[in-house]
């Protein structure tokens, strides 16, 4: 059965920010496809192709990958800060 994830923006509540990761199945998990010629058709020459779109999938894999680099960086300059802060010894 297909997959989606779902990516939400956290813009509300008491810690704003970030993004909250929901699945679900993809309804019909697949739709009907005329090749007669495919090994896998049936006597009406359908086969059951996938319901999934790929481009809607690899931009939302990019658009995760890069969310999650740029919420590295904020991470990794906050703690950089911090530890300039705490350096007391200059």
């Amino acid at each position: 059965m297909p997959l989606q994830v779902n990516q939400v923006d956290q813009t509300n509540g008491s810690t704003p920010g970030g993004t909250a990761a929901t699945v679900s199945a993809v309804s019909p998990s697949y739709l009907p496809q005329y090749e007669p010629a495919s090994p896998f058709a049936n006597q009406d020459g359908l086969i059951a192709a996938p319901n999934v779109d790929l481009a809607t999938q690899f931009v939302q894999l990019l658009t995760a990958k890069y969310s999650f680099a740029a919420n590295a960086k904020v991470i990794q300059a906050y703690a950089d800060t911090t530890k300039s802060l705490l350096d007391i010894t200059a």
